[in-house]
């Protein structure tokens, strides 16, 4: 029997990761644009390894599987001098990342190949090379492209829970 490779989920394993999604994701570029969860579904999902590494230390490698960044930005005409993302959670929990960063990453709906509903207490995550984890916002709900001054400080426009 051959395996198939895990960057090229079947339909079926498609079907499952998004089938838990319940929000949509709003994206607000030149047009604001809300992606419903039967619409994240007809995106392609991809997988890629990223390593989080937590604010204690300890450091989690697994393998992410989910919609690109970029293919959602694409739906809302993004901003060319687009420097940052500001992703945001359904808690109101707020992260700016440099955008370059933020297209590698993807709004995951699984890890290691199981529905995130099922591993942890949230459907998706923004996750990106890089980029720690107290800043991979759980939940999404929103993405908004910043046009940052040189020297600006993304830290502005975050928003943490003191309880994280």
């Amino acid at each position: 029997m051959q395996r198939r490779l895990e960057h090229e989920p079947t339909m079926t394993d498609h079907q499952q990761l998004v089938e838990a999604l319940t929000s949509p994701i709003r994206i607000v570029g030149e047009e604001r644009v809300t992606v419903s969860p039967p619409e994240l579904a007809d995106l392609p999902i991809r997988s890629r390894e990223f390593e989080i590494v937590c604010d204690s230390g300890d450091r989690h490698t697994d393998r992410w599987q989910g919609v690109p960044v970029l293919d959602l930005l694409e739906r809302a005409s993004v901003p060319a001098e687009t420097t940052h993302l500001l992703v945001e959670s359904t808690d109101g929990y707020r992260v700016c990342i440099d955008v370059e960063a933020a297209l590698e990453g993807l709004v995951a709906v699984a890890r290691n190949g199981e529905p995130l509903t099922a591993v942890a207490d949230y459907e998706s995550r923004f996750v990106s090379a890089g980029t720690r984890g107290p800043r991979t916002a759980k939940d999404v709900w929103r993405i908004e492209p910043r046009s940052l001054s040189p020297g600006e400080d993304p830290d502005v426009y975050e928003r943490f829970d003191a309880n994280d």
